[in-house]
This record gives structure tokens, C-alpha cells and sequence, in this order.
């Protein structure tokens, strides 16, 4: 079975030093504090570099409360379509 390796980035984030780790295979982005606490959990459905452009857009424009508004910046991803079999008599 092939587990895809964490990404992980370190960043300043409403004024303080933040770890960003995201898990490719199942798209769980979870941001910790200095501390190793967990501050927020969520599902990031686009690929490591795009979240990391997003970190650099933000790093550029001093936006406050940086956490909320990257996490309301989320990519939203395409609902999955369910597809019924027919029923075997």
C-alpha cells in the first residue's frame, strides 16, 4: 500500500509561527501552533502548491485574521456524482 509522504510549511500566520501539514492522500490540511496544539482541521481539494501560492498571496497583502480567510479561500471541490448499479435478480 503506498501512503504519499505529509507536506509540511512553516509560516506566520495572524501573528504567529504556525505548521501547515497537509496529507495529499486524503486531503486533510491540519494547522498546529508552536506548541504542536492543533488550531484547525480541514479538507484542502486542490494539490500542496496551490495552497502554498496561496500562503505567498497572503504573506503579500498583510490580511488580517490570515487562518479564517485562508480557510474560507478553500477551493470548493466538485461534488462526487453517485452512480447506481442496477440490481442483480
Amino acid at each position: 500500500m503506498f501512503t504519499p509522504k505529509a507536506c509540511t510549511a512553516t509560516c506566520v500566520l495572524d501573528g504567529r509561527p504556525v505548521t501547515l501539514t497537509f496529507f495529499p492522500d486524503t486531503t486533510v490540511l491540519r494547522i498546529t501552533d508552536a506548541q504542536g496544539r492543533c488550531m484547525r482541521e480541514t479538507r484542502w481539494p486542490a494539490p500542496w502548491r496551490t495552497l502554498l501560492a496561496t500562503l505567498r498571496e497572503f504573506s503579500g497583502n498583510g490580511a488580517g485574521h490570515q487562518i479564517s480567510t485562508l480557510l474560507d479561500e478553500i477551493p470548493v471541490a466538485p461534488s462526487p456524482q453517485r452512480v447506481r448499479a442496477p440490481a442483480l435478480a
